[in-house]
């Protein structure tokens, strides 16, 4: 069995990944990140509402009702995670 990465190493794969996805935004257009952003922010809803769907229906089998779901917001500009504020903490955009 391969040995599990250490801290310093996960830090290291999470780095270049987003050094990585930096260049491949940094090479598209901006109609090719807005599409890109938004298919991925798509995804994300997807995933959300999949996860959602698994704890209602763990509520129903336990008799107990759901969490509600929080509102996951990203900036379509640069895909940052937002919570409110004027700005993008990312990318320093006013938020509209």
């Amino acid at each position: 069995m391969d040995k599990m990465p250490s801290r310093e190493e996960m830090e290291q794969m999470l780095e270049k990944a987003k050094r990585d996805w930096q260049a491949k935004l940094d090479a598209m257009t901006p109609e090719e990140r807005e599409r890109a952003l938004a298919a991925a922010q798509k995804a994300a809803e997807e995933d959300a509402a999949a996860r959602q769907k698994i704890l209602e229906d763990a509520a129903k089998i336990l008799g107990t009702e759901a969490p509600k779901p929080a509102a996951a917001k990203f900036y379509p500009y640069c895909g940052a995670a937002v919570s409110g504020g004027k700005f993008c903490g990312e990318c320093g955009k006013p938020l509209q």
